[in-house]
């Protein structure tokens, strides 16, 4: 595409009000995209103090943005170290953030993964045996709040060998109030949205708190691995023993920042996408019945498996419809370095392009019923052809995140594990609204029952 400046603005709303979000007068600012999307189309200009910023909601556009023409826009990683994030893969850029993503990416080789199934299997495992307990009351739990707690143990194990839900209080307490208040990375909306609007944080000094809860217990994990990593076979050993194009190991400040980049990047984002795949379960009993059709079939009642997992077609489809309807980071940011032209119209520099996963994943010239739970849509026969970028629950390009093949692998097993022990039905009366701030969450939270898991089964 050839930029030139006589190519008009796309529409969008009113050029002198400033959106209802970012006035602080919209209980949820994706209602706002959606509406401008539905009444302008699939690219729409709305005002900011700092400049214009586009909605894209067309694959072709966010490829073009994403992938042709990444080098013209940014992520919106500042030029400081993050205060959370540090200089880790979601906050850096340029030269640095190659060299780091080189480091971490072996990671999350196949094999890798394969290896830490037993343990995610092992950790699910415990908590349906306590759901199997509970399951005897007819006292609900709120589903967003186990999830929390399983997903912290499942990353611990994977990272650490360790439960640290259990074992770091400090770690533990301050992840939970990074990842519910404040989870996100330099990509997030929130946190784009802060910086375009300038908004104040009254909550900072918990914030840095936090923060400081969790380097005690990211240091002191460094340091006991460095004087003994004998028998451990997980993501910080890897990160301990990668080296970088020069030989050079990462130091204990890069390391940690690695580690929360991984922890934060996984906790909230993960435990709310099992959320909602717990719930549609729910909803739709057809699935669910399916589901267990699959696993009986595969699994004979005995406990999943590395090499079994690749056989749990119609689980993993759930997983993947689950972050179509419910994409945890709903939307990110990218800003245009020059001047471009993109669908027709004028980019300026430091133009910001919004990408909502969220209304990609509803695009009717791209998905048939979109509103609609159908796991078919992701076994393969049905998958083929379709627009690589219609479909973004992780981003893509050159900053799809580093970690979708592990989230996908964690996912599948919690799903199939829990199918196994337990079944669980939503509260009669109980609202389930969904929310979009650092990740669209239930507002009020998924209160549910348990009960024993079909004989059928």
């Amino acid at each position: 595409m050839t930029p030139t400046r006589t190519s008009a603005l796309p529409p969008g709303p009113q050029r002198s009000r400033l959106p209802r979000f970012a006035l602080g007068k919209a209980k949820d600012p994706l209602e706002e995209l959606v509406e401008w999307q539905q009444q302008y189309g699939d690219i729409v200009t709305f005002p900011t103090r700092h400049g214009p910023a586009w909605l894209l909601s067309h694959p072709d556009h966010v490829q073009y943005v994403l992938a042709d023409k990444a080098s013209n826009y940014l992520n919106m990683a500042g030029d400081h170290p993050d205060p959370l994030l540090g200089r880790g893969l979601f906050a850096s850029k340029g030269d640095f953030w190659l060299r780091q993503r080189r480091m971490v990416q072996p990671a999350f080789h196949r094999p890798r993964l394969a290896r830490m199934v037993e343990g995610m299997v092992r950790d699910v495992e415990q908590l349906a045996e306590r759901w199997a307990r509970r399951a005897a009351t007819s006292e609900p739990l709120e589903l967003l709040e186990q999830m929390r707690g399983l997903v912290i143990t499942m990353l611990g194990t994977s990272i650490f060998s360790e439960d640290v839900r259990a074992s770091r209080t400090s770690l533990r307490e301050g992840m939970d109030y990074l990842g519910h208040e404040f989870h996100g990375t330099r990509d997030s909306l929130m946190d784009a949205v802060r910086r375009l609007f300038g908004r104040q944080d009254s909550r900072m000094k918990r914030f840095l708190h936090a923060i400081e809860q969790v380097n005690t217990d990211m240091y002191r994990l460094i340091a006991e691995r460095r004087q003994s990593a004998a028998g451990k076979d997980d993501i910080m050993t890897m990160l301990l023993e990668a080296r970088d194009a020069q030989g050079v190991a990462m130091t204990d400040s890069e390391l940690r920042d690695e580690l929360v980049n991984l922890f934060i990047g996984g906790y909230e984002s993960t435990a709310v996408a099992l959320t909602w795949m717990l719930y549609e379960m729910t909803r739709h009993p057809e699935v669910e019945q399916r589901a267990r059709g699959e696993l009986a079939t595969v699994l004979g009642g005995q406990p999943l498996t590395a090499e079994s997992l690749p056989s749990l077609l119609y689980t993993r489809a759930m997983v993947e419809e689950t972050l179509r309807v419910h994409p945890p980071a709903w939307a990110f940011m990218r800003r245009a370095l020059n001047e471009d032209e993109l669908g027709g119209y004028f980019v300026a520099p430091e133009t910001k392009m919004l990408i909502s996963p969220y209304i990609l994943h509803r695009h009717p010239g791209f998905w048939s019923e979109p509103e609609r739970f159908l796991p078919e849509r992701f076994l393969p026969e049905q998958k083929e052809g379709r627009h690589r970028f219609a479909y973004l629950p992780f981003g893509a390009g050159q900053r799809q995140c580093v970690g979708n093949g592990y989230t996908v692998t964690l996912l599948t097993v919690a799903l199939a594990t829990l199918l196994q022990h337990c079944q669980w039905r939503l509260v009669p009366g109980h609202p389930v609204i969904a929310m979009a701030a650092t990740t669209r969450r239930p507002r009020n939270g998924v209160l549910a029952t348990l009960h024993a898991a079909p004989l059928a089964a």
